[in-house]
């Protein structure tokens, strides 16, 4: 794509040589002529003075360390975003269904749907249009796909799910599987039906192998824009509220609410029933055990150090105890000396 064309559709300034062509995306450390680049701040300006790129997106305030061509972009990060997917079109699928899939005679696909092989659609689903239905997936019974949501290979929606429009589930993901609710009994556990289904909004990104568990009366709810990493569990009832990221294989459990703008750093683990609110930061690996009323950021757990520094560590952690009683009896007895 010339630089005049890319511009154009970026809504952006090009400096330079406006009829140059570039087809691909690389590292500003490793672009070559026919490739497009990006920084975001000073930090990178020697790195962009020696760059070899082919057109470079930039902040404003770094157009002169710029060595050749350059579009100005108030969000360099952004506006790379958006020329990844003109650079890198997703191929048109093919509409309609394919021969090997099945379909309910009571299910509703658009002709502007793209089924393919070997999937289910069942009883009393509707299918949108410029929906992607890959191979060998599994749509339940009065599921709603919205307009423009892709399924990837291999993903299965149990029944009473509601996806919205233009959402993007990676192969393996399991939304609505039966949530972790048992009653228990003289006789051993007894599972409680789970009937809640899951509410997933707009423009939700769900990763691979991730788990969405249907809620137990209510649903579980995936609120506008969320995305989430691959292997993530996410419990019956959970409530997660718009533009949210999760990183990789977080699990929240059950009932927990989460607001809105929040960032889960991967592998944190949120115990169920807490509330979070809005515009919480959480370090991976952090396990939360209360609710979070105070925007903010947040974390917990060691971290990493060389290994005899980190078992000296824990060995004082294990010391603790004993060192607090010695100082509440040091303090009772400057106390008492204070007194006579």
């Amino acid at each position: 794509m010339i630089l005049e064309q890319l511009g154009s559709e970026l809504g952006l300034a090009v400096h330079g040589d406006k009829s140059h062509d570039v087809s691909a995306l690389a590292s500003i450390a490793t672009a070559g002529p026919g490739q497009l680049s990006f920084v975001v701040g000073r930090k990178y300006t020697n790195a962009l003075k020696n760059s070899r790129a082919g057109a470079v997106i930039v902040p404003a305030n770094m157009l002169d360390d710029s060595p050749g061509n350059a579009l100005v972009s108030d969000d360099p990060y952004a506006s790379y975003a958006s020329a990844s997917w003109l650079l890198y079109p997703t191929p048109a699928p093919s509409l309609g269904i394919h021969a090997t899939a099945v379909i309910h005679p009571d299910a509703q696909v658009s002709p502007r749907a793209s089924i393919g092989p070997y999937s289910i659609v069942g009883q009393g689903s509707t299918i949108h249009e410029e929906v992607v239905v890959e191979s060998h997936c599994t749509i339940g019974r009065g599921v709603t796909i919205g307009a423009g949501s892709t399924l990837f290979s291999r993903v299965t929606l149990y029944d009473r799910i509601t996806l919205g429009e233009r959402c993007r589930i990676q192969s393996g993901a399991v939304i609505g599987s039966e949530g972790f609710g048992y009653a228990w009994t003289n006789g051993g556990w007894r599972q409680i039906q789970q009937v809640g289904g899951v509410l997933v909004g707009n423009d939700v990104h769900v990763g691979a192998n991730t788990t969405i568990d249907c809620g137990a009366i209510e649903p579980t709810v995936i609120e506008d824009g969320v995305i989430m990493d691959n292997q993530i569990q996410i419990a019956h009832n959970v409530v997660i509220g718009r533009n949210t990221a999760i990183a990789g294989c977080v699990g929240i459990a059950g009932s927990t609410r989460i607001g809105s703008h929040c960032q889960i750093g991967g592998a944190c683990n949120i115990v169920g029933h807490l509330t979070i609110t809005d515009q919480v930061i959480i370090n991976a690996a952090s396990l939360v055990t209360r609710s979070i009323g105070e925007s903010g950021r947040y974390g917990s757990g060691m971290p990493l150090q060389e290994q005899s520094a980190w078992r000296r560590s824990f060995v004082n952690l294990g010391k603790l105890d004993e060192l607090f009683r010695r100082v509440r009896r040091v303090e009772r007895l400057s106390g008492n000396s204070g007194s006579q």
